[in-house]
């Protein structure tokens, strides 16, 4: 089940591993790399989000898809519960954080304030919830105290008293981190995130890091009443701020209206209308955008629990046994196995491991074969080079006077034409970067152009709301949309948009450098097939992980170069707003009116100028030249031409030369050889990884 997949990503991490420690056996890489790239898989946590109101059935989600087991206890309250970090530890144990002083005598506050007619429905919650929790602090009498501000380590059998409804130390846990002696939870984080609205503002912010760090979120709402008020709040107002690309929707409980006659397509087809009415209701598309995105994927946990636990257990506790009874006889099944299919939890598994390989493998996981085999590339094209260049020294010492004038002439003619059109790729590659400049600027533009309309929209309604906070959450929503995903999709685009072009000018030369290149004399024994390929190869445009990358030779790794620029401008271009946005929180932090409001938009309308951030774009155009004029003259052209001045300035043929030449010639082949040998074995292994990958 879960375990299954989180073993996967073990031993994923495994393999690659031992891809790294056999890339330094066979010297592709040095010790200090390979210690680089295994610290950046030992340390890289893998982070998965799961919100959710109370009766979403969170707890026994968490059961069933990290232990397996009837652990975690009934949840207090959305508003009252700590942040829960599930992850490895050697044993079980829990790490308890409390408020500091200052949060305390800040709910405290929170819980003396009047609630009345005109309270704010948020600021409503916060005072209920503070209220709750200063009540609960009574069990902890003259010890509270003492204990703001500190961190408790306990026994895993005492997480009840920080996480259950009715813990001693409820009132004022802020965090739980669990540790749990599995092997698959190494570098996992399960994070619980109940607390929306807190009223304690410093762990809402740290719930809201959690989730903007995340791989993915999952959204859990129940089948028997989807998206109501609460789930709106979660999902318009907390989601959008972790990223609407990496939100998955879990429709728990399917088997309650399932019982009633509803199949998993109708109940589906019910969560997407409720999605598409709430959308309305709150005057914002991004639900409908997270469903082009990702569908809500119906399923129990309680089944999915059931399907794990021993009979035993089940049989022995009247809780488990009625829902056991129950579901098998709503579904007409009558073994764990049949349980663990109905309970769709391996789709819901299956959708997560594909939002995880979308965030983080590109990063995580292919980065370091594909630098490896970069590098492998790189020392099979410098053999190469080489035996081409003695290939070329022998032929030119067995020659005669009027063979070497014929091999110089035409040697200067593919020169020739190899510049000429270097040049012509040079005006090309201009005209394709400020094409793409051109329009990605605009597409940017036009994006940020209509949030700020959509914002001045809201402030010039404000006069039908009541209350500074009334402007500041849908202004936030509409600012965190623009910065968290508009912008990102705009990017995504632009890097396609420049793949297809700069593929295309680039082919259309290296197609016509391979004719040219056939006109070097035949006895050269010049292979121009593959030196395009080994080029066109260097200069990637075919791989997501190194699209437009360079061949690095001074730190003999695959520099990036355009996907890297581009995916780049989001973090460029996002800072530029937060620089005129930061005063976002600040400018409703106390009394304000709709001109501030509207100065603040226009300086980001203002601001952000898409030009002089995709303008280091047209960067990258020398970058492509200098490379190409490397390879073709530095690497190859130019030393012919040495070695033929070489040749003649001896006078005369020396059949000892030839024969060293030769003896170097076998050495070389032997090497290109071991090179291609030790490649494949460095493809089988990255091969592995990816069935790795594709079995979970």
């Amino acid at each position: 089940m879960a375990q299954d997949f989180f073993e996967k990503i073990q031993e994923k991490k495994q393999k690659i591993n031992g891809l790294i420690s056999k890339a330094e056996e066979i010297g592709w890489i040095n010790a200090e790399e390979k210690a680089g790239y295994l610290s950046k898989l030992e340390k890289d946590v893998l982070t998965i989000g799961v919100i959710g109101q109370m009766k979403a059935g969170k707890s026994t989600f968490l059961n069933a898809f990290v232990f397996e087991d009837d652990v975690l206890p009934a949840a207090v309250t959305p508003m009252t519960a700590a942040l829960s970090i599930i992850t490895y530890g050697p044993e079980k144990k829990l790490v308890a954080e409390f408020y500091t002083h200052e949060e305390w005598n800040e709910q405290l506050a929170t819980s003396k304030m009047v609630i009345d007619k005109d309270t704010d429905e948020v600021l409503k919650s916060k005072i209920q919830a503070a209220q709750e929790l200063v009540e609960k602090s009574s069990k902890l009498g003259s010890s509270l105290n003492d204990l703001l501000g500190k961190s408790q380590n306990d026994t895993f059998d005492k997480l009840e008293e920080y996480v259950g409804a009715d813990g001693k130390y409820v009132s004022i846990t802020k965090a739980v981190t669990i540790y749990y002696p599995k092997e698959y939870l190494k570098g996992i984080n399960i994070v619980d995130t109940p607390g929306f609205n807190d009223p304690i503002v410093s762990r809402e912010e740290r719930t809201k890091e959690f989730l903007k760090k995340a791989d993915v979120v999952l959204l859990l709402i129940y089948a028997g009443q989807p998206f109501s008020a609460t789930d709106r709040t979660i999902l318009f107002k907390n989601v959008g701020e972790c990223g609407i690309g990496k939100v998955l929707i879990g429709v728990n409980k399917y088997d309650i209206p399932y019982k009633e006659g509803d199949n998993e397509e109708v109940i589906c087809n019910h969560v997407r209308a409720e999605i598409a009415n709430a959308s309305k209701i709150m005057g914002d598309d991004q639900l409908n955008e997270i469903l082009q995105e990702t569908d809500p994927i119906p399923l129990s946990a309680e089944m999915a629990l059931l399907s794990v636990l021993p009979m035993s257990k089940i049989t022995s506790n009247d809780s488990f046994s009625f829902a056991w009874d129950r579901t098998c006889k709503t579904f007409s099944i009558s073994s764990q196995q049949e349980m663990h299919a109905k309970s769709h939890i391996v789709q819901l598994i299956d959708a997560i491991r594909q939002l995880i390989e979308r965030e983080k493998d590109a990063i995580l996981f292919k980065k370091p074969i594909n630098a490896i085999l970069a590098r492998g590339n790189s020392l099979l094209s410098e053999i190469l080079n080489e035996i081409n260049k003695t290939k070329v020294e022998i032929k030119m010492r067995d020659s005669s006077d009027d063979e070497l004038e014929e091999i110089e002439s035409k040697l200067s003619r593919v020169t020739r034409r190899i510049n000429r059109k270097i040049d012509g790729l040079e005006d090309d590659l201009k005209l394709t970067f400020d094409e793409i400049i051109r329009k990605g600027s605009r597409d940017m533009e036009d994006e940020v152009e209509s949030s700020c309309r959509k914002m001045n929209a809201i402030v010039d309604s404000w006069k039908l709301w009541h209350g500074k906070s009334r402007l500041q959450r849908p202004l936030q929503r509409e600012y965190e949309a623009l910065t968290t995903r508009k912008l990102k999709r705009v990017c995504r685009e632009i890097i396609d948009n420049a793949k297809r072009m700069l593929k295309s000018t680039l082919n259309e030369f290296f197609s016509d450098a391979e004719e040219i290149l056939m006109l070097l004399p035949p006895d050269f024994d010049f292979d121009e097939k593959e030196f395009i390929k080994t080029v066109s190869r260097e200069i990637n445009f075919d791989d997501d992980e190194s699209i437009f990358s360079i061949g690095n030779k001074e730190n003999g790794n695959a520099g990036k170069m355009l996907i890297n620029i581009v995916d780049g401008i989001g973090v460029i271009a996002f800072g530029a707003i937060y620089a005129s946005g930061r005063m976002i929180g600040r400018l409703f932090s106390h009394d304000s009116n709709a001109n501030k409001a509207k100065d603040w938009i226009s300086n980001i309308e203002n601001e952000f100028e898409a030009k002089s951030y995709l303008k280091v774009i047209s960067d990258s155009k020398e970058t492509i030249i200098s490379r190409i004029k490397a390879r073709f003259n530095d690497e190859l052209l130019n030393p012919f031409q040495e070695q033929l001045e070489t040749v003649r300035a001896d006078g005369e043929k020396k059949q000892r030369q030839i024969t060293k030449l030769k003896e170097s010639l076998v050495a070389l082949e032997s090497r290109k050889a071991e090179i291609e040998n030790e490649t494949r074995i460095i493809k089988n292994m990255s091969t592995l990884t990816d069935n790795a990958e594709g079995d979970s």
